[in-house]
């Protein structure tokens, strides 16, 4: 593997960190910080061998983001669908970072999602660890 999701929140934290960042940094943020998310929750749902818990035809047109979530969404732990809803809520932010062009983001709002993220990041090398 070339990079991993500690890369994608490196990244995303040098933007944060630097005092030159501009809008479009803030949004690449966001970008960034929700990867690293994804990669680890699809990192872990592979380690954990998460089931498919909706039939198969279903899952399939499903795409891959979806995929993950629904795996923790639908899992007997209440930890596991937490963690699913909060990773979902974060992707309609990155959305909205990546497309939504006329709406301003500010740094307090990319720093608010930043460590949100690297919370739920917390949560879930916890539960890989420890499921």
């Amino acid at each position: 593997m070339s990079v991993s999701f500690e890369d994608f929140l490196e990244s995303a934290h040098a933007l944060l960190q630097n005092k030159e960042s501009k809008e479009i940094d803030f949004r690449n943020l966001i970008s960034r910080s929700y990867y690293a998310l994804f990669h680890l929750s699809k990192e872990t749902a592979n380690v954990l061998n998460l089931p498919i818990p909706i039939e198969n035809d279903e899952y399939n047109e499903l795409g891959s983001h979806e995929k993950i979530f629904i795996k923790f969404q639908k899992h007997n732990d209440s930890r596991f669908r937490l963690l699913g809803q909060q990773m979902k809520r974060y992707k309609t932010s990155r959305r909205t970072a990546d497309y939504d062009i006329d709406e301003c983001i500010m740094r307090n709002e990319a720093a608010t999602h930043f460590f949100a993220i690297k919370d739920l990041i917390k949560k879930l090398e916890q539960l890989k660890e420890n499921p």
